[in-house]
């Protein structure tokens, strides 16, 4: 399925099969947010959680994404499928970056290297706030940046560490929903005004959204057919968001 709006094109479907329709060079940057599989240490209570560190209260709501229910193989084999076709649809100064917890990066980053991308940085988003647990409690998450070639930034004023905070779970609608400005931040770097980025996980829209709040056009793919409504819903409202903001004289 293919829902198409101003400067938005959404697809319900297989990430790999959408992006190898996607003509080649015509994307300026991938900004994804793709399951961690990072719910435990060891391998075998991994690829056996539940619900892979998260609440049962949260899993009562939102249910759970099964994908992200593998193994460090089955993603770290999926990471590097989707840079490869990466390689192929993005424009010669693009970038690719994928948010990943520290659990996964060593493992991510050479899969991801291996498919012709050049490791360029770690982009370290700082929630603002300490998570649950006990010691030193996480804080932060990773952010991935690949380039393919000799890349092109479109804003230097975005360092390395970006603070933003939560999602809150009172109004967040998928289980690792981004706040939209963080992904907004990212995007004016990595995609001129104007410019296309694509998102193969695209969850609930955030990407999408952060796209039409800055003047950029976004390609999203979804697997799950609820999300896929959420997102639909949230691209709708942020257009006519937009319209009433910038009526036609």
């Amino acid at each position: 399925m293919i829902r198409e709006f101003p400067g938005v094109t959404l697809h319900r479907g297989d990430c790999l099969d959408v992006m190898r329709s996607i003509e080649a060079g015509s994307v300026d940057a991938v900004v994804t947010d793709p399951p961690y599989c990072a719910g435990s240490v060891s391998e075998a209570s991994r690829t056996g959680a539940k619900g892979q560190g998260l609440r049962s209260q949260t899993l009562t709501r939102f249910g759970w994404f099964v994908g992200d229910n593998m193994g460090t193989a089955g993603i770290t084999w999926l990471l590097r499928s989707i840079a490869v076709e990466a390689v192929r649809v993005l424009k010669p100064s693009g970038s690719l970056l994928v948010f990943c917890d520290w659990r996964m990066y060593s493992a991510l980053q050479p899969a991801i290297e291996s498919a012709g991308l050049r490791t360029q940085g770690l982009i370290v988003w700082d929630k603002g706030s300490m998570g649950l647990g006990c010691g030193f409690r996480t804080q932060h998450e990773l952010v991935m940046h690949f380039t393919n070639g000799h890349p092109e930034y479109h804003d230097t004023s975005t360092g390395n560490v970006i603070k933003s905070s939560r999602v809150n779970h009172q109004v967040r609608e998928h289980q690792t929903q981004k706040p939209v400005d963080l992904v907004e931040r990212l995007v004016r770097v990595v995609c001129p005004s104007g410019g296309t980025v694509l998102d193969p996980f695209i969850g609930s829209g955030t990407t999408a959204l952060a796209a039409i709040n800055t003047g950029r056009n976004c390609i999203g793919i979804e697997r799950d057919s609820g999300y896929f409504d959420i997102a639909c819903r949230r691209v709708t409202e942020a257009l006519d968001k937009t319209a009433l903001l910038n009526p036609i004289a």
